[in-house]
């Protein structure tokens, strides 16, 4: 997709690193340098133990989809209808819940493991943004 008008996420204090991460393909998390909880989306403190200190760490960037979405008509620009958004539990831990554009012609199923794509979206301005797709694992 080139040269679209499309929505796309703002890096915050929290997130500016992930959203680097994801520009060079790498899956990465936040993982609580206490407790061990991995974490997204990216914030300062630890929900497990209250924790201040993390670091990213890689990720397999693989999972199982536990919902999807298919969406009949366009409500936003850049978004060519039908398509389906899927909900991934991510291996690293089951409750972290990660959204994505589904990327493969067949129709995502519950229960179906899948792995990263990087979704490479040119902008108008400024630089491409590399949002998190998903697609059927190749294991």
């Amino acid at each position: 997709m080139s040269d679209v008008e499309r929505l796309i996420p703002y890096p915050d204090r929290d997130s500016v690193l992930w959203w680097a991460a994801l520009a060079r393909h790498e899956f990465v998390q936040q993982r609580c340098d206490d407790c061990g909880t991995w974490r997204w989306p990216p914030r300062a403190m630890c929900s497990g133990c209250g924790s201040f200190t993390w670091t990213w760490q890689p990720a397999a960037g693989r999972g199982t989809v536990i919902s999807c979405i298919r969406t009949h008509h366009a409500f936003l620009p850049g978004f060519e209808a039908p398509y389906f958004t899927v909900f991934v539990s991510i291996d690293e831990q089951a409750d972290i819940v990660m959204p994505g554009t589904w990327h493969h012609a067949d129709p995502p199923q519950v229960g179906l493991r899948v792995q990263v794509f990087f979704d490479d979206i040119d902008v108008r301005e400024g630089a491409p943004v590399t949002l998190v797709g998903w697609q059927p694992a190749d294991d």
